[in-house]
């Protein structure tokens, strides 16, 4: 595994990514000492959307195999499935919500960022002009 390979906002989506896996196998909703874990609601669905949002970041970056530049259609689909995540842990958040569901809403909010900057980079590679490698002005 090559992590190197990622921009700062392929990172920024892949942590984003890992915290909603891990979110799911967390509380979501906890009321009189009776809490449930995502994976027995929405959690699955998020799960779901983590797991195919890792799968094509995974693919499309080159983190395996050999060195990749992501096209805009596995950039749009990424933000797609930021947003659908985004949007569960939205919708489901109400008085009784527990850490697991926090955790997967503002990943999926920090993952939403990552997949807008990362589509704004566009093909212009791993570094921004205002975050390129040190000398390169």
């Amino acid at each position: 595994m090559k992590l190197g390979r990622l921009s700062l906002p392929q990172r920024i989506s892949a942590i984003a990514i890992a915290v909603v896996i891990l979110g799911a196998f967390l509380p979501w909703f906890s009321i009189l000492g009776v809490s449930v874990i995502g994976i027995e609601g929405d959690g699955l669905i998020t799960l779901a959307l983590a797991l195919a949002g890792a799968v094509i970041l995974v693919l499309t970056t080159g983190v395996v195999g050999r060195e990749r530049r992501p096209g805009r259609a596995s950039q749009i689909a990424l933000l797609v499935l930021a947003i659908l995540v985004a949007f569960v842990g939205f919708y489901d958040t109400n008085g009784a919500a527990a850490m697991g569901l926090y955790l997967t809403l503002f990943a999926g909010i920090a993952w939403v960022v990552g997949a807008v900057w990362q589509l704004n980079l566009g093909g212009r590679g791993r570094y921004s002009r205002a975050f390129g490698p040190p000398g390169q002005d």
